[in-house]
């Protein structure tokens, strides 16, 4: 296999050598001069002959093509069958297994159902600052929390930034920091890449044809681009047409030329290229140049030898508008140096810059030489080999990075899939001998059954005649085949009129030879679908397997991951070429909105983007088993744990798993750790409460003992005292008695005691007395009052005789 970026030519004949090392200036290089040598170099390098790269390339995937979308052709296997050239005695179906196509689509299906995203990071100075400085006010804010809460109690003012999204500890604040932390500038840098990725149809049909291409070529790429009003168009290529230079890498990165094969229709090309369209145009084509053009369509035979008609030049409709032309359109990368004179003024000193070298260098003049990276875009008919564009190419891709702005870089993105001398193995190509033997098995048991012999039975035409059923005239009717057939049985006599045996009639034959036959066939086709599944590194009837109950979840699992290692990598192809697509669509989004194009300003403005940075890159997010695994996980943790209910948003962990399942783990895990920890301390505080409580229960005991013990004391000493004191008055009596029982008068110095002690038993006495009176007399007149008058006692007249008080 040759290669694609062979020099056909020796030495600095080559015009791609002379163009790429000769010093020639831009203008030098942008005549159509050595646009055409050039195109015409590579056009041969394209189209070099049946034994060329991409000749034999486009051969190959012809075939993955069909086998793929089940278009195989049976013509081979009618050689292998011995059956082309000769009469066929079977008619066979000719019509092959539909596998590799299904195998295909189910990967494709698959893949399909994973998505990603496109992921947008600022990473100038600008843009990290202000992450560092938000970073370092919300640590402030978690170190200093309490003493903020109390200053914004006390002034009344918004201390702590408001919303549930502020971090509470550290390590929250480093998770927020590492998955969270977004500048509004990032996300609308993102919505501006995404929309012009959604206005394309990139999330679904051109997403499902690049699977396909993966799938069946092994190779994916597109086409960005920036017209005059600064809208970007991203286009998907058909790998057939697309070609490049030789590269060492799966994206092409170290290639110099790319390009594609573009079908062209007259009136596109009339408005892009003609002096109708664009009369500043010094290589603008003529009319009558673009009806030669016209000859080389495949519709020009179609019609009865169209001839050039002058008038055709003013009229509005042509009759070979639509006809279709083959265009070479390809990019090359080149360094372009131009040189600048720094002049220094004799008199004040002072510096001009010249563009452009002198012819003789003088004292105060010094040469430098700006080199950088550019990329020349041509259009070529292979028809005519006339130049239709060349030179510059306008818009061109270049960093958004002010340091490498001397670089640029192809508008177009490929990708091949484990590329390996220029060459990939795609999905059909890998499992393409097993499936030609299962076809032919199936052709084979196809052959058997059509050819079997079906069971019958050896009939003894003598032993039949000699049935003897007697002379009846009903048994004369009997037949005996027909008997046998619908019955299974037979009668017949054993022995004739001379007792000679005969002959059983009627013997089954069975045809045991076809199942044996037949049996070898399925094993041989089984055993190409083990070859097949080893090929592919997955088994395609894995659903239908998972769904016996002997095989375990984990199993299936691990069945299933195994297959996407080894198949998914065509899936990453597709990723890896929008990633480079999605990094060139940023750098053209930037220079569309800074340089006027109005037509992003609604997503993002050019204030915004000044001095920014941003890369690209494709995330891949979780397929829907990942998403399934840890809502089934969380699920089952909040059953068992109610009360985790209180710290985890299922519904915002739901969201988030959509886009990061391992994001959505580790804040799952952060939700179980503070619920821990809030268990931890309730215990410690109900703990706390049993104590503190038995305490005070403690406390309260003894100070109750304590009381009851002081009340007790102060009975024993009432009592000691009023026994003190009635001992006192005993006595005083006891003498007061004793004198007046001897008829001795009471001492003088006596009279108050005596007296006094009188006093102190008499008055009480008294006062007892007269309260006992009134409460008699209180509970007497309450059963009067409470009566009603005629239940009243009547009144005794006053003269009866009243009792007499005790």
């Amino acid at each position: 296999m040759s290669n694609p970026n062979q020099i056909t030519t020796s030495g600095f004949g080559n015009p791609l050598l002379s163009f790429q090392l000769d010093h020639l200036t831009i203008k030098e290089k942008s005549d159509f001069s050595w646009g055409k040598q050039l195109a015409q170099n590579i056009e041969s390098t394209v189209n070099g002959g049946t034994s060329s790269y991409f000749w034999v390339r486009n051969a190959r995937w012809k075939v993955n093509r069909d086998y793929a979308n089940g278009r195989i052709s049976a013509q081979k296997f009618m050689d292998l069958l011995e059956f082309n050239g000769k009469t066929n005695y079977i008619n066979l179906n000719w019509n092959c297994i539909k596998i590799v196509n299904r195998i295909v689509s189910g990967l494709v299906g698959r893949w399909m159902n994973r998505d990603e995203k496109i992921d947008i990071t600022a990473i100038d100075t600008l843009s990290q600052e202000q992450k560092q400085d938000e970073y370092e006010q919300l640590e402030f804010v978690i170190d200093n929390r309490e003493k903020l809460e109390q200053l914004q109690e006390q002034s009344g003012v918004s201390l702590i930034p408001q919303g549930n999204s502020i971090p509470e500890d550290k390590e929250q604040l480093n998770l927020w920091q590492a998955q969270f932390q977004r500048l509004p500038e990032e996300i609308c840098f993102e919505l501006g890449i995404n929309d012009v990725l959604g206005s394309c149809g990139w999330f679904d049909t051109l997403k499902e044809k690049m699977l396909h291409d993966s799938a069946e070529t092994g190779f994916v790429g597109t086409y960005t681009s920036m017209d005059s009003e600064g809208v970007i168009h991203v286009e998907w290529l058909k790998p057939e047409n697309c070609f490049y230079s030789y590269s060492l890498y799966p994206d092409f990165r170290d290639t110099s030329w790319r390009g594609y094969m573009r079908t062209m229709k007259i009136s596109e090309l009339r408005k892009k290229y003609s002096k109708e369209f664009n009369p500043d145009n010094a290589n603008a084509l003529s009319e009558e140049q673009i009806f030669r053009m016209a000859q080389g369509a495949k519709q020009y035979q179609f019609y009865d030898n169209i001839t050039w008609n002058t008038e055709w030049n003013i009229t509005f409709l042509r009759p070979y508008d639509e006809w279709n032309i083959e265009v070479l359109e390809f990019e090359l990368k080149t360094v372009d140096t131009e040189s600048y004179t720094v002049v220094t003024t004799k008199e004040n000193k002072s510096t001009l810059i010249k563009k452009g070298r002198s012819q003789k260098k003088r004292d105060n003049e010094t040469i430098i030489d700006d080199s950088k990276i550019n990329i020349y875009r041509g259009v070529y008919t292979r028809t005519t080999q006339m130049m239709l564009e060349w030179g510059l190419k306008k818009n061109m891709v270049r960093p958004q990075d002010p340091k490498e702005i001397g670089n640029a870089e192809f508008s177009y993105s490929f990708y091949m899939v484990q590329s390996y001398d220029m060459t990939s193995l795609a999905v059909p190509e890998k499992i393409q001998e097993p499936a030609d033997q299962m076809i032919i098995a199936r052709y084979k048991i196809q052959q058997l059954v059509m050819s079997m012999v079906p069971a019958g039975a050896a009939i003894n035409w003598d032993a039949l005649q000699n049935i003897d059923y007697g002379l009846g005239e009903a048994n004369k009717t009997i037949d005996v085949i027909k008997m046998q057939q619908q019955t299974g049985k037979l009668y017949y006599r054993g022995r004739d009129a001379e007792q000679n045996p005969i002959p059983i009639p009627i013997i089954e034959m069975a045809n045991t030879g076809f199942v044996g036959q037949m049996q070898a066939l399925i094993e041989l086709y089984n055993f190409h679908y083990g070859v097949m599944k080893d090929e592919l590194g997955e088994d395609p009837n894995l659903v239908s397997q998972a769904a016996q109950p002997r095989v375990a979840v984990q199993n299936i699992e691990t069945s299933q991951q195994q297959a996407e290692f080894a198949t998914d990598y065509f899936y990453l192809a597709y990723a890896r070429c929008m990633e480079d697509t999605a990094r060139k669509i940023s750098c053209l989004l930037k220079d569309s909105v800074t340089y006027g194009a109005q037509i992003y300003r609604r997503i993002v403005d050019a204030d915004d983007l000044q001095g920014r940075i941003f890369t690209t890159k494709v995330k891949l997010l979780p397929d829907a088993l990942q998403i399934q695994k840890f809502e089934v996980l969380m699920q089952q943790a909040m059953n068992t744990t109610p009360e985790l209910s209180l710290f985890v948003n299922s519904f915002e962990l739901m969201r988030i798993a959509k886009e990061d399942v391992k994001l959505s783990e580790a804040l799952f895990r952060k939700a179980q750790k503070k619920m821990l920890l809030w268990k931890q301390q309730t215990a410690e505080q109900n703990q706390q409460t049993i104590i503190e409580g038995q305490i005070s229960s403690a406390q309260a005991a003894e100070q109750s003992k304590q009381e009851t013990e002081k009340v007790k004391g102060d009975i024993d000493l009432e009592k000691t005292r009023l026994q003190g004191e009635t001992a006192n008055k005993t006595a005083v009596i006891t003498m007061v008695t004793s004198l007046l029982s001897k008829g001795e008068a009471i001492p003088p110095n006596l009279i108050p005691l005596v007296n006094a002690v009188a006093e102190n038993m008499i008055l009480p006495l008294v006062i007892e007395n007269q309260q006992t009176r009134q409460s008699v007399a209180q509970a007497m007149q309450q059963p009067m009052r409470a009566q009603p008058p005629e239940q009243q006692p009547i009144q005794q007249p006053q003269n009866q005789q009243q009792p007499v008080a005790a």
